[in-house]
Order: structure tokens, then sequence, then C-alpha cells
């Protein structure tokens, strides 16, 4: 691809990218305000600059993956569309939505999961729940409504994964999950960086083969951050939920890491 055409691609991206910005922003607005209602502390400066910052790298992201463009997913009686131009679907903006959830959670980690009586300790726990219950929607529009794009289908992973860290970096800090879980929070940055290293250094990468367990083992690694943001069933038991939910996922990464590396073939 030349540098004209990239800049060119660059330019007609700024609009969308602009308008999901602006939305993504004002969701994040109106879900501090919500927050307020139900929270008797409220949010402190340190919280509102962790969000702030979160909201500047999710832009960030959001242009990268816009940048890189991608065609529709199309039914195969159907042409692709032009992804810049029609990227910006039903099914984005609820994944935007998510990753709006996502940005006010992260504000616990600068003040810590709410104690106060109410229903503000469930806070957390009801961002993270909307960030994960909505994974399953964003997909059922974008395939109900035949707009599938390959810039949504990144950006929902994108949004997957940083769920799982900001919601584990939370509850670690709060210290209802163990500091080992950290390891399933970034596994996946690392595996996505380990690829790209090896690609760099000219070493063979395999394609990711099925793993009847992958899906079922990601579903028990958010139900042990879902749970650790809640005030029940305490912090004790939340603990070594996750350090018991650790020990399978790593493993599952360390034998994906393995098969894309070609050492299980070498076997």
């Amino acid at each position: 691809m030349t540098d004209e055409t990239r800049v060119g691609r660059s330019r007609a991206s700024s609009p969308c990218w602009i308008t999901m910005s602006a939305g993504h922003v004002a969701m994040v607005v109106g879900t501090l305000l919500a927050l307020e209602l139900v929270w008797p502390a409220g949010p402190s400066r340190a919280f509102l600059g962790t969000v702030a910052l979160v909201v500047v790298l999710e832009l960030v992201l959001v242009w990268i993956l816009f940048d890189e463009g991608g065609s529709i997913s199309a039914k195969p009686a159907q042409s692709p569309r032009d992804a810049t131009g029609q990227s910006v679907t039903l099914a984005t903006w609820v994944t935007i939505a998510r990753a709006g959830a996502v940005v006010v959670l992260a504000g616990f980690v600068a003040t810590g999961l709410p104690t106060e009586s109410g229903i503000g300790p469930w806070a957390p726990a009801a961002l993270f729940a909307v960030a994960m219950v909505f994974d399953a929607v964003d997909g059922a529009v974008a395939r109900r409504t035949n707009s599938e794009t390959a810039f949504g289908s990144r950006l929902d992973v994108e949004v997957d994964a940083l769920a799982i860290l900001v919601g584990s970096v939370v509850a670690i800090a709060a210290g209802t999950l163990p500091l080992v879980f950290v390891a399933v929070a970034v596994a996946r940055y690392l595996f996505v960086a380990g690829r790209r290293w090896r690609t760099w250094r000219g070493r063979g990468v395999s394609t990711l083969p099925p793993n009847r367990l992958r899906r079922p083992l990601g579903g028990l690694a958010m139900v042990a951050v879902l749970l650790a943001l809640t005030p029940v069933p305490g912090p004790a038991v939340s603990y070594w939920l996750g350090l018991l939910v650790a020990v399978p996922v790593l493993a599952n990464f360390c034998w994906d890491w393995l098969a894309v590396s070609g050492r299980l073939e070498r076997g």
C-alpha cells in the first residue's frame, strides 16, 4: 500500500472517528452521571482522572483499528461494501457503549471498590456485567443486520480483552483477586505480541487450532472477575476462586502458544 493511499484513507476515516469519539465520550459522561445516583461518595478527582486517561487510550485504539480498514463480511451473494464509509454500524455503537462501561470501571482502580451501604458497592460489578452481557448483543445485531465489519470484529475483541484487564486490575487492587490473576489479564496481549515478534523475526507462526476449552475457560475467567467485583460472596471466596481459575486458563494459553509456535508439531 502506498503512502498516498494510507493518507487518503486516514482523511476519509477522520469524520467517522470524530463521530465515534463524540458518541463514546457522551456515553462515558452519561454513565458517570448515572453512577452519581447510586454512589453516595461519588467519583473523586483521581477517579475522573483515571477515566479521562483510559478514554484517551481507547480513542487512540479506535483510530488505529478504524484506520486499518477492512471490508464488510457480507453474505456470499452480496458484494462487500466500503469499510471506511460504512463501518460505524448499530452493532459498532453497541460495542462502543460496552467500551464506555469499561472506561468508567477503570476509575475504581484509583479509589478502590465502594464500601458504603446501599447499591453503590454493586456498581463495579454492574459495569463489568454490562460490558460482558452486551458482548453477545453486538454480534447478534451485526449478523441480523448483515453489517459485520473487520473493524467491528477487531473492536469487539479488543473491548473484551480490555474489560478483563480493567476488571482484574480493579479486583486485584481491592484484594479480591490474587496477584497471579494479572497474568490472566495480560495473557491475550502477551500472546498477540509473541506472535508478532515471531513474525518480525521471520520465524514460523502456525494457525491457531480449534480448542473446545478456549471459550468455556474465557467465560470462567469472566465469572471470576465478576464475583470479585461484587460484595458477595466476599473477598476470601473470590480470591481462592480466582486462584483456581487462573491455573487452567494460563495452562490453556501456554498450550495455544506451543501450537502457534510450532512446538507441538515438532513433538
